[in-house]
């Protein structure tokens, strides 16, 4: 007993790891944001291909075989790049770019740590897997919603130009978009669908790229093939959980009203009934993968994102530019309670558990390119 009381934390122990790693501050606000400006800004134009193809397939039922279902993500990229423009089309717009981009991200990033913080009652430890999930679910859902005004606007003016001139609606801008989208009362239009979309890939990626990658160390040891195959398969399952709501959403933001009048769906729930109705029945030689038109540009630009991001986390561990470690679990409490090293986001599991190893850059985390500078200590 009186080992455990020596062992507790103090209430004071307990705030500081809290506000260091588990609630949101300016350091991980700042480095977030770069971040994903960076990584979103190399993969934007996927996700331009990837809304297109998704507005093409509306009403139509998906047949083919392979990858002749839907529409071809490569064949939408030519015909915007030789439509003009340049590279800088596929941004559509500037300012809407890095306004959907810190939007999403801060309000993920928030959403996430504000349930992680409650659910996880010892900040020096990683919270359960089953955590990890409700965290992720309800953080990315609480992001969908606030994020969504921004969401639609950037999805309408993505999509304008293949309307006919008549019918465009030709936002000047993300602030142009929202004052007309205001006027319009549809600002939360889709909201359901964009929190169950950042929902799902919150909730299912984080713990499957750390299984497979924690379990596959104690084979390969740390080699690079670890962060490939866990980065892929946590896209695969985050592509599968999450498309369908995607799919949903951008038809929510971008429908029109019919020639009666009425609009095509009432909600979120209704755009996918009748999605799985009309366009997915097995009777019309179709099926689920009405959802995923697109879903290779989908697939490719979630993979390229979360790829990157991890090199970008050890330049930005290696240089010491974070003056302690972003996850609980990094923090080694010397009494003896608690040893688990575990960091699921970047390579630092690899160097702590390699103790007897140093590296010229200090604290780096590893990355497969330094092997030639590991000495003995």
């Amino acid at each position: 007993k009186r080992r455990r009381e020596a062992n507790m934390p103090t209430q004071m122990e307990i705030e500081y790891w809290r506000n260091r790693t588990q609630r949101m501050n300016k350091e991980r606000f700042v480095a977030a944001n770069v971040m994903a400006l960076v990584t979103h800004g190399i993969m934007q134009p996927l996700d331009l291909v990837k809304t297109r193809a998704q507005m093409l397939q509306e009403g139509k039922v998906f047949g083919g075989i392979g990858f002749q279902r839907g529409f071809s993500p490569a064949q939408i990229f030519n015909e915007i790049h030789q439509s003009g423009g340049g590279y800088r089309k596929f941004y559509t717009s500037m300012d809407g770019f890095v306004a959907k981009t810190m939007a999403y991200t801060t309000a993920r990033v928030w959403g996430f740590l504000l349930f992680y913080d409650q659910l996880n009652p010892d900040p020096r430890r990683t919270a359960r897997p089953d955590y990890y999930i409700m965290a992720g679910m309800g953080g990315g859902f609480l992001a969908g919603v606030l994020s969504n005004p921004i969401d639609l606007v950037f999805t309408r003016m993505q999509v304008d130009e293949l309307y006919p001139e008549q019918c465009r609606r030709n936002y000047r801008g993300i602030v142009d978009g929202l004052t007309r989208a205001v006027d319009e009362g549809v600002l939360m239009r889709g909201a359901v669908a964009n929190g169950l979309r950042i929902g799902a890939i919150c909730a299912s990626m984080t713990n499957i790229y750390d299984w497979c990658k924690e379990n596959s160390y104690f084979f390969l040891g740390p080699s690079w093939i670890n962060r490939i195959w866990a980065t892929a398969a946590a896209v695969g399952a985050g592509t599968v959980a999450s498309m369908p709501f995607d799919a949903v959403r951008v038809r929510m933001h971008t429908m029109r009203p019919l020639p009666t009048g009425e609009l095509p769906y009432i909600s979120s729930y209704d755009c996918f009934v009748k999605m799985w109705t009309y366009e997915g029945r097995m009777k019309y030689h179709s099926n689920f993968g009405c959802f995923f038109s697109g879903g290779q540009a989908y697939a490719a630009r979630l993979f390229g994102i979360c790829f990157v991001s991890q090199f970008l986390l050890d330049w930005y561990h290696g240089r010491q530019m974070v003056s302690e470690f972003w996850q609980p679990a990094r923090f080694n409490y010397q009494g003896g309670i608690d040893y688990d090293i575990h960091e699921p986001f970047s390579d630092g599991f690899n160097k702590f558990m390699m103790s007897k190893w140093g590296i010229t850059e200090s604290e780096a985390a590893y990355s497969p390119d330094v092997k030639t500078q590991l000495k003995i200590v």
